[in-house]
């Protein structure tokens, strides 16, 4: 029986299960269903539970080694690991240029250097659609959060995940523009769509990148 499982209450009307990429179960609820009932749900979905399982280790991304020829992902392109003599992180045409004496804490260096990209790039982003749409903002912070892209809170206070920085622009701003709607339309109700398609006609396309790719942005 699954018992290592994450319980997720909200407003929603129904209970839904996801995998996430760490092997994680999420498991959404109505804030009204006991936790009795959630369990005996989730007892009843086992085996697909397990499916779902086995396809997310099979597929889960190798850590990265740090050595010339890995490929790194950046605003949705590829960049092949360059090591050298250099004195910080930084993209030169295909090549993702890596200071050889951070090696050693490569992981450490790759991550702080993506949520610093991310900052100042998403940061940009929110500052000129918030203005341009009208949709003011409290504050902006960045996290690793595995089950959400971003977020906004009842106060308006908006979150992304830095990770967001390995995708195309084009996904980074739907993301950016989701969220800022947030800030007058807290559900996902067809007004929230309705202001969404307003601004970003093609969003369904961003929707589908990050479900298709979104596994890629855990590989590091």
């Amino acid at each position: 029986m699954i018992q290592d499982f994450k319980i997720v209450k909200s407003s929603r009307r129904s209970i839904s299960i996801r995998i996430l990429p760490d092997g994680t179960i999420e498991v959404r609820a109505p804030k009204y269903i006991p936790e009795f009932a959630i369990k005996a749900f989730v007892k009843s979905k086992t085996e697909w539970i397990e499916k779902r399982l086995a396809l997310v280790k099979k597929h889960q991304p190798k850590t990265k080694k740090f050595v010339k020829g890995e490929r790194f992902l950046y605003l949705g392109n590829e960049y092949e690991l360059l090591l050298g003599p250099y004195v910080a992180i930084e993209t030169n045409d295909d090549k993702l240029q890596f200071p050889l004496g951070m090696v050693s804490r490569g992981k450490h260096h790759i991550e702080k250097w993506y949520e610093g990209e991310a900052r100042a790039i998403i940061k940009s982003l929110v500052d000129e659609y918030s203005k341009n749409l009208d949709l003011p903002y409290k504050s902006i912070s960045f996290s690793d959060t595995k089950s959400k892209w971003g977020s906004c809170t009842t106060d308006n206070r908006l979150q992304f995940n830095w990770r967001l920085i390995m995708a195309p622009l084009l996904v980074i701003r739907y993301v950016v523009i989701h969220e800022l709607v947030h800030t007058i339309h807290k559900d996902h109700q067809a007004i929230f769509w309705n202001k969404v398609r307003q601004v970003n006609p093609s969003y369904k396309q961003q929707i589908k990148w990050l479900k298709t790719n979104g596994e890629k942005l855990q590989n590091i």
